[in-house]
C-alpha cells in the first residue's frame, strides 16, 4: 500500500473511530477531509450517508449512499443501511427489497435480517417480521435491540407468550434499557398480569422519571384498572408522549378555575370516538362561553350538543379566546361521568328519511366490526363479520351494516346462513359524519360493534347497544363489568379469553 494511500486509510478509521465514540461533527471533518483526497472514497460516502441519517437528513442519506453504491455495488451493509433511509421516509416495500438484495451478496448478514423485519414489521406483515428477526438471532444474537424487535413483533403478530419470554431476555441483557421494560410492559398488560406491568412501568420511570412514554403507557395502565385520580394525572403526558397533538395557541392552559366571564376554547383531539366521548363534558365548565373544537366532519353531529357557546371546526379561523383546554383534559379537571345521556341528538328530517329506508320488520340489529386498521390502538379490537353466524339463528333478527369504508370487503365472503343488509352507498357519504348513522340508529332495535366510535355514537344517542371487547380492552372500558359506566344504554360482552370472539357472540345469541 503506498504512502498515500495508508494516510487516507488512517484519516479514515480516525473518522469511524469518532463516529463510534459519539463525536459525530469531528467525524465528519474526518470523512470530508478523505473525500477532498478521493472524492470517490466509497466509505467515507457511506459514513455520511449514515451520519446524516442518524441527524434525521434521509433524502440526504439516500443520496450519499447511491454514490457509495455506485462505487462498490457488492457492499452489503451500504444497501442495509439504504434500506434505513427508506424507512425513514415511510418507503417500507422498498425497504425490504434492499434487504433481500443485501442477503444476496451477503446470506449471513444479521443487520440485513433486523432491518427486513422492521420493513415487514411496518408493512403489517407481523409473522414474517417474525421470521427475519429470528434469521438475525441465528448469524448474530448480540445486535442491539433485537430480541426487543423481535418481542415486539410476536406480540403484533398475536403470540403474547412467546413475546413475554423473549421480552424478558431483551430486559436481561438490558436491564436499565426503558424501552425493552416497558414493552415487556405491555405484554404483560395484554395478558392481564397488571401488577407484574406496573411494577416494570414505575421502574422505568425509576431510571427516567421524565419520560413521558412512561408516564403515558402507566397513565392507561391505572385507568384501566379504575384508578382514576393518579391515572388523568399521568394522562397529561401524552401531549410529549406524542400520543395526542393540539394546535400551538399563545393562549394560557385551563386549569380548572372558575372562568369569570372569560371564553374557553376546548379542542378535540386524538380520534373521532373520543370527542364524540368526551364532548359531554364541555357544557359543565361553568360560567363563561365555551367554545368546541371538533374534527372538521363531525361538526354538524356535535353541533346538536346543548349547553356551550359554538362548535367550531378543525382548520377554520378560530373566534377571540382567552383560555384553551385539551377535551380530554375535562374528565381530570370537572371529574365525574360529564353530561347526563343522551347528549347527543340525530337530525328529525334525516330520522325520517332512514325509517322508510329500514324499515320496521323484525329485531332491527345494526352492526359494526372493524375501526381503522392502520391505527395502533386497533390490534385486537375488531372481531371478523363471519363471527356474528350465531345471531342469524335467532327468529326474526335482521342484521344491518352500520360499517363504513373498512371492513367492507368481508361482505362478499359472508358464511352459509348469514345475511347482513346494506342501507346503501349514500350513508355518510358526504363531508359530515355519522349525520345518517345517527338518524338510522333512531329506527333501530339495537347496534352491535367492536370497540369504534359507533359504540360512543350509539351511547351518546341514548340507543340500546352492546359491545364486543378484547379479554384486555381500552382502558375506558375497565377491566369487568357487563355495564359500562359512561353510557347507561351499553352492555359490554368481553371475552373470557384472549382471543376468544366465538363465546361472545355465543351469549349474544343467547341475550338476543
Amino acid at each position: 500500500m503506498s504512502r498515500r494511500k495508508h494516510q487516507i486509510e488512517s484519516l479514515f478509521r480516525h473518522g469511524s473511530q469518532l463516529h463510534a465514540a459519539g463525536r459525530l461533527a469531528e467525524a465528519e471533518a474526518a470523512y470530508r477531509q478523505v473525500l477532498l483526497a478521493v472524492p470517490r472514497h466509497a466509505g467515507s460516502l457511506h459514513m455520511l450517508g449514515v451520519l446524516a441519517l442518524q441527524s434525521g437528513q434521509a433524502d440526504a442519506a439516500l443520496e450519499l449512499i447511491a454514490q457509495a453504491i455506485a462505487v462498490r455495488p457488492a457492499e452489503a451493509i451500504y444497501h442495509v443501511n439504504r434500506a434505513t433511509a427508506l424507512l425513514a421516509k415511510g418507503a417500507a416495500e422498498e425497504a425490504a427489497a434492499e434487504c433481500r438484495h443485501a442477503l444476496s451478496l451477503k446470506r449471513n448478514s444479521a443487520e440485513a435480517c433486523q432491518v427486513l423485519g422492521h420493513a415487514l414489521a411496518d408493512l403489517r406483515r407481523p409473522e414474517e417480521a417474525v421470521a427475519a428477526y429470528r434469521d438475525a438471532l441465528r448469524w448474530n444474537p448480540g445486535l442491539p435491540d433485537l430480541h426487543n424487535d423481535l418481542g415486539l413483533a410476536l406480540r403484533h403478530a398475536g403470540r403474547q407468550d412467546e413475546a413475554t419470554t423473549v421480552l424478558r431476555e431483551a430486559v436481561a441483557r438490558a436491564p436499565n434499557d426503558t424501552h425493552a421494560l416497558a414493552n415487556l410492559a405491555g405484554v404483560l398488560k395484554e395478558l392481564r398480569r397488571l401488577d407484574e406491568a406496573e411494577s416494570l412501568y414505575r421502574r422505568a420511570l425509576a431510571l427516567g422519571p421524565d419520560d413521558p412514554a412512561q408516564h403515558y403507557n402507566l397513565s392507561l395502565l391505572l385507568l384501566l384498572e379504575g384508578r382514576s385520580s393518579e391515572g388523568w394525572r399521568e394522562y397529561a403526558w401524552r401531549f410529549q408522549a406524542g400520543a395526542a397533538v393540539i394546535p400551538d395557541a399563545a393562549q394560557p392552559r385551563w386549569q380548572g378555575e372558575p372562568l369569570a366571564g372569560r371564553t374557553l376554547l376546548i379542542r378535540a383531539e386524538q380520534g373521532l370516538g373520543d370527542a364524540i366521548q368526551f364532548c359531554r363534558f364541555a357544557p359543565l365548565v361553568g360560567d363563561g362561553e365555551v367554545i368546541l373544537e371538533v374534527h372538521r366532519p363531525l361538526g354538524r353531529l356535535l353541533g346538536s350538543l346543548g349547553g356551550i357557546g359554538r362548535v367550531t371546526r378543525m382548520g377554520d379561523e378560530l373566534p377571540r379566546f382567552d383560555l384553551q383546554a385539551p377535551l380530554l383534559d375535562l374528565p381530570g379537571l370537572l371529574g365525574g361521568l360529564g353530561a347526563p345521556v343522551p347528549y347527543l341528538a340525530a337530525d328529525p328530517e334525516r330520522v325520517a328519511k332512514w325509517r322508510d329506508r329500514v324499515g320496521e320488520q323484525g329485531l332491527r340489529v345494526g352492526v359494526a366490526w372493524q375501526g381503522n386498521p392502520a391505527s395502533p390502538a386497533e390490534l385486537g379490537r375488531s372481531y371478523p363479520l363471519a363471527q356474528l353466524r350465531p345471531l342469524a339463528d335467532v327468529p326474526g333478527i335482521r342484521l344491518i351494516s352500520l360499517q363504513r369504508h373498512d371492513g367492507l370487503e368481508q361482505l362478499g365472503s359472508l358464511p352459509d346462513g348469514l345475511r347482513i343488509e346494506t342501507l346503501g352507498d349514500d350513508l355518510d357519504a358526504g363531508p359530515d359524519a355519522f349525520i345518517d348513522t345517527a338518524a338510522a340508529m333512531q329506527n333501530l332495535d339495537l347496534v352491535i360493534t367492536s370497540d369504534t366510535s359507533v359504540a360512543h355514537l350509539a351511547g351518546a344517542l341514548g340507543r340500546p347497544v352492546w359491545v364486543a371487547l378484547q379479554h384486555v380492552p381500552d382502558w375506558r372500558w375497565l377491566l369487568d363489568g357487563e355495564e359500562c359506566p359512561w353510557y347507561p344504554t351499553m352492555r359490554l360482552f368481553r371475552q373470557s379469553r384472549r382471543g376468544d370472539w366465538a363465546s361472545v357472540f355465543a351469549r349474544m345469541a343467547a341475550q338476543l
